[in-house]
């Protein structure tokens, strides 16, 4: 992907409001770690390389993390003794 295209996908998705915004960053990391898996890495390789890329901003991956769990405490994925395979609205 060029590089002008990679801007207008990230100017898209800061129009997200944040809550969609680390909803979409959980979504690519799991799409990473499930591509690691098909490919025989580790599962915990592909996401700890995306990690590796906010080294510098470990703020930045904090507010990430407090979120994306902030959003699994206000919509489970599992509710309560469910279905072992119970999954959000979403997927």
């Amino acid at each position: 992907m060029a590089t002008a295209d990679q801007d207008r996908v990230y100017e898209a998705i800061k129009a997200l409001p944040a809550p969609e915004r680390l909803r979409l960053v959980e979504r690519v990391i799991h799409d990473l770690a499930d591509a690691a898996r098909m490919e025989g890495e580790p599962a915990h390789a592909a996401a700890t390389s995306l990690i590796g890329l906010w080294a510098d901003e470990p703020d930045v991956v904090d507010e990430m993390v407090k979120g994306i769990l902030h959003g699994r405490e206000q919509r489970p994925l599992r509710m309560n003794g469910d279905a072992k395979h119970a999954v959000d609205d979403d997927g």
